[in-house]
């Protein structure tokens, strides 16, 4: 594969002076090297060699990337599937905490789980997906058509929404700044963003290093923390107004981040590892494994 950009701008300062950080391969799909920089200014890291937009498709081809399948094959698919059916319940616990209307749209609907799961709770449900087999999917499984980015960013959707959701998306968006100008269009006056992505502040970031799943070249293009996420979004008009973890999270990173390392083998250290950066997370809230940006309108 290539067709690769080159970025050197931060997104969060504008500054173009950086240094080299990690050297990433993709692990998943094309066994490629991208490389990692730190911005000299502000400290916000981005995957600076990653593929074009209109090139990025082939890196999300594979039966492993599981946010796209219904596979349960394997130890990874299986323990996600798992997984996700208690993070379902906790993410609907933290829109009823903060949302004041019932109206969602979630962007990166992937395979439909989510929305589906809202729907059945009372939601009115939107999707937002790129990859055509996952809304195929998700129209098989679920009867929910979702809409295109292209529909999306056109302003082809009707409705205002009362919660917008991004679960683990926003770190693979190349047009950031249209979808949030979209987002701040289609959200009503007191509606909220809820934004999840990895931090690579969290301790099995350092244990795992260019091995941590969180960094996932070159489908992640962008590595917030705290810091800088609160600074990008203020400038795009957004507040965050509420931070929270994703509690598995840890456990799920290293889980994939020790396959990547071929270390299956040492998997109590694995458990281990996973626990004490829940542990540390729970202590120093900066550090954790993935921060939920509760976000309104400022």
């Amino acid at each position: 594969m290539s067709n690769k950009i080159e970025i050197s701008a931060c997104i969060v300062c504008g500054s173009t002076s950086s240094k080299d950080e990690l050297t990433v391969t993709d692990w998943l799909v094309s066994n490629e090297v991208f490389y990692i920089k730190n911005c000299n200014s502000c400290g916000f890291r981005f995957t600076s060699n990653p593929p074009s937009a209109i090139h990025a498709g082939p890196y999300y081809e594979t039966e492993e990337y599981v946010e796209h399948s219904d596979s349960s094959a394997g130890l990874i698919n299986t323990v996600y599937h798992q997984a996700r059916k208690w993070m379902l319940r906790y993410k609907l616990g933290l829109i009823k905490k903060h949302a004041k209307g019932n109206r969602l749209l979630d962007i990166g609907s992937g395979s439909g789980y989510f929305i589906h799961f809202m729907k059945q709770n009372g939601l009115a449900v939107a999707g937002v997906e790129i990859s055509d087999k996952a809304v195929a999917l998700c129209k098989k499984k679920f009867g929910i058509t979702a809409y295109s980015p292209s529909q999306f960013l056109n302003n082809e959707i009707s409705e205002q929404f009362d919660i917008a959701t991004m679960w683990h998306v926003f770190e693979h968006v190349y047009s950031y700044d249209e979808y949030f100008a979209m987002l701040n269009q289609k959200l009503t006056a007191d509606g909220i963003l809820i934004i999840a992505m990895p931090n690579h502040l969290c301790l099995e970031e350092k244990y795992y290093r260019n091995y941590w799943n969180g960094y996932d070249t070159p489908r992640h293009l962008w590595h917030f923390t705290s810091e800088t996420f609160t600074k990008f979004a203020k400038d795009r008009g957004f507040e965050v107004v509420k931070e929270h973890n994703l509690p598995l999270d840890p456990f799920y990173n290293c889980l994939i981040s020790a396959s990547y390392k071929k270390s299956f083998s040492f998997m109590p250290a694995t458990l281990v590892v996973g626990l004490l950066s829940l542990l540390n997370s729970i202590l120093f809230f900066k550090k954790s494994s993935s921060i939920v940006y509760v976000l309104k309108k400022v």
